[in-house]
């Protein structure tokens, strides 16, 4: 019986010293108001480029936590944006620059049920040095998906 009280105590308290443990460290995460801004600035560069976009994206574990399909974007873009998003996220780099060789690339995409891919348009999202998640764009030729992710990551940074 004393073991059972103890094992409680620890699933209550440590939960509880968990969270409050997180909150007090300063982990830099994705704010709603961060996703919001975010994509704002992918759809407004997409608007400007004439070029109807899918924009995903994910945090740093890479679960999405943000999406857009534009009007008139390709129903494929909701699966590429994503895809290039959530490797930027993982990989730390660029969809399109991973230097991963291709036979271990397909290997990766292969274990991953796709999620991973080199297609040119996912870039890593940082906030105060640290990697917090991913965007991705689809739906445009591979350097006007770079430039849309561009425009979301400097608005993250603040240019």
């Amino acid at each position: 019986m004393h073991r059972f009280a103890m094992a409680a105590v620890l699933v209550l308290v440590l939960p509880a010293w968990a969270v409050t443990a997180n909150a007090e460290s300063g982990s830099t995460k994705l704010t709603t108001s961060d996703i919001q801004k975010v994509l704002a600035a992918a759809v407004a560069k997409a608007q400007e480029i004439g070029v109807p976009m899918g924009i995903a994206i994910v945090d740093e574990g890479g679960t999405l936590v943000g999406f857009m399909k534009m009007d008139g974007a390709f129903n494929h873009t909701n699966h590429t944006s994503f895809s290039k998003a959530y490797t930027a996220a993982s990989i730390r780099k660029p969809s399109g620059s991973s230097g991963i060789p291709p036979d271990i690339t397909r290997e990766i995409a292969s274990v991953t049920d796709g999620k991973f891919t080199t297609l040119p348009g996912g870039q890593p999202l940082v906030k105060d040095g640290k990697v917090v998640g991913g965007i991705g764009i689809g739906g445009g030729k591979g350097d006007q998906d770079e430039g849309v992710a561009k425009a979301g990551v400097d608005a993250l940074a603040g240019k």
